[in-house]
């Protein structure tokens, strides 16, 4: 039985990320090839590979992280200040996020959180101090 490669699972998973099939849906779909094939230790490999092949696709991968779901224009508006183009949008709920939204495409981040507030705001003052 061949083996199969990381950027064969990186068509697949943008593939399906593209006909909207739910993120956690394709990534335990991944894991369980690459578990199966024992080959879990591609798995950062696999991810670089996706984030390439959305890349030469010409999208980006914008996660977003927030206590409730997020509408659509706030999407739309934190992928154009990411600067990500053709946005594939993965959602996480998490209620640790007192309010606010964390958006990161590739390498970009902004974190609009009460949290990142709280900590850019004692950032600034420590730094006044000194």
């Amino acid at each position: 039985m061949n083996k199969i490669t990381t950027n064969q699972l990186a068509v697949y998973a943008v593939e399906q990320l593209e006909k909207g099939v739910d993120a956690k849906d394709v990534a335990l779909k991944i894991a369980a090839s690459l578990l199966e094939n024992r080959q879990s230790r591609e798995l950062s490999k696999v991810m670089h590979a996706v984030e390439d092949e959305l890349n030469r696709r010409g999208s980006s991968q914008v996660v977003i992280t927030s206590a409730h779901q997020v509408s659509e224009s706030v999407k739309k508006e934190l992928a154009k200040l990411l600067g990500a183009k053709n946005p594939v949008f993965h959602e996480r709920i998490d209620p640790s996020v007192i309010g606010g939204v964390k958006a990161r495409a590739g390498e970009s981040e902004i974190d609009l959180t009460v949290r990142g507030r709280l900590n850019r705001f004692k950032a600034n003052i420590v730094n006044q101090d000194n």
